[in-house]
């Protein structure tokens, strides 16, 4: 029996709702730089004239209905992904009770401890829209700037340029909507008092697919560890993917690569498997640890395994052919896990340019961002051809909503 939330659909699974924040990330960007090159477009603009501006401010009107609307489907989005979750992991154990001849319980999760996940799950999705903007440099520090904030940055920043006589206002405008599309969307937490209390930013769809995949992982936990107390079992299976990450540091259990795909004794307090076949997968793995299995940006997932009864999804010869060989690529060496990250960096950088094109104030801007987009597009389709990758095009989709372009 496959166990049905592979890596792969991991992955996957946020990734509708990711785009719903991206989407609005560029319908932010439109509104400011809109407003900004309206501004722009008088014959001549004088530093009284953007200081009335300033004074005047932005009607949040447009920015507060595109939020809202966003929360309003991303959260009819998740409730849809978790119940499917609850669904799917539902049927799995099902079946493996079945498989097992023990008597199938009423309830395996409590609906509960379900709800309670789903209310937390979507607490920090509500957290991630409250504290969003975009991060700039003011007065030599680094500060986090709210949406109107972020216009009125702009208008403040044109100012102080036009004074020096050095620039013009489109150009200064210019500039400034630049460095919000190459900031993006980001959401802002801090680190507990004891840490510091040190705020940290994230892009907003990288803290949207966390907080997603923080609630599927929690569900599916819950039916791990309900299962393996109803089966009376102490072994895991690991799940495996290609591309898993293959550095052996800092720590034994940093390479995933190394441990992925096998059966392990989950002990209560560090006694040895007593059938003496299996390693012990806190150890092995470093289960809870950071940089261990079910750590930060870990897709690998434990769930019950019964020796005798089970067999394993992978044998040892099909892990360590799950990877194409490494290949080369303008003159180096990449693993199939290097290519991988390679292929993030690429997304990353087109959709940073596909934000200057959505906020540039200037035709020529817009211009020579799409240029640089084009170029580095095909760029992504050479690369993933030749590391074997299948290409994530749905990760470098940024929708540009124009008038008439709904």
């Amino acid at each position: 029996m496959k166990y049905p939330f592979q890596p792969e659909i991991l992955d996957a699974m946020p990734e509708e709702l990711a785009e719903l924040y991206r989407e609005l990330e560029i319908k932010l960007l439109q509104e400011i730089a809109s407003r900004l090159k309206a501004a722009g477009e008088l014959n001549e603009v004088t530093v009284q004239d953007i200081r009335a501006l300033r004074s005047h401010g932005i009607k949040l009107d447009a920015i507060k209905k595109a939020i809202r609307e966003t929360t309003g489907m991303s959260r009819a989005e998740l409730n849809k992904l978790l119940d499917d979750v609850v669904k799917r992991n539902q049927a799995y154990y099902t079946d493996l009770i079945t498989l097992a001849k023990v008597t199938e319980p009423e309830t395996l999760v409590d609906a509960n401890e379900i709800a309670a996940i789903r209310r937390q799950t979507w607490s920090a999705m509500r957290n991630i829209t409250q504290s969003m903007g975009f991060l700039e440099v003011v007065g030599g520090r680094l500060t986090f700037l709210t949406p109107a904030k972020a216009y009125q940055w702009a208008l403040d920043n044109a100012v102080m340029q036009v004074q020096s006589g050095t620039i013009s206002y489109s150009q200064a405008i210019a500039n400034a909507t630049r460095q919000l599309a190459d900031s993006g969307l980001k959401t802002v937490y801090y680190e507990p008092k004891e840490d510091g209390g040190n705020p940290h930013y994230d892009q907003i769809d990288v803290a949207v697919r966390r907080a997603v995949l923080t609630g599927v992982n929690q569900i599916c936990d819950k039916y791990t560890d309900q299962s393996m107390e109803y089966l009376g079992t102490p072994y895991v299976e690991v799940s495996a993917h290609s591309g898993a990450r293959d550095k052996p540091y800092p720590n034994p259990w940093s390479s995933h690569k190394a441990w992925q795909g096998k059966v392990y004794y989950q002990s209560k307090n560090g006694e040895r498997d007593p059938i003496g076949r299996y390693q012990d997968l806190v150890e092995v793995t470093g289960y809870g640890e950071v940089d261990g299995l079910c750590g930060v940006n870990c897709r690998h997932k434990r769930h019950p395994f019964i020796p005798g009864v089970m067999d394993r999804t992978y044998t040892d010869e099909e892990l360590a052919n799950i990877d194409p060989p490494d290949f080369k690529y303008e003159g180096r060496t990449y693993t199939h896990y290097e290519a991988t990250q390679k292929q993030r960096q690429i997304e990353r950088t087109i959709r940073k340019l596909k934000r200057r094109v959505a906020a540039a104030t200037t035709e020529e801007d817009a211009q020579a961002a799409r240029i640089k987009s084009r170029r580095l597009t095909e760029k992504y389709h050479e690369f993933s051809k030749a590391a074997g990758l299948r290409e994530q095009r749905d990760r470098m989709n940024v929708y540009i909503v124009r008038e008439g372009n709904k």
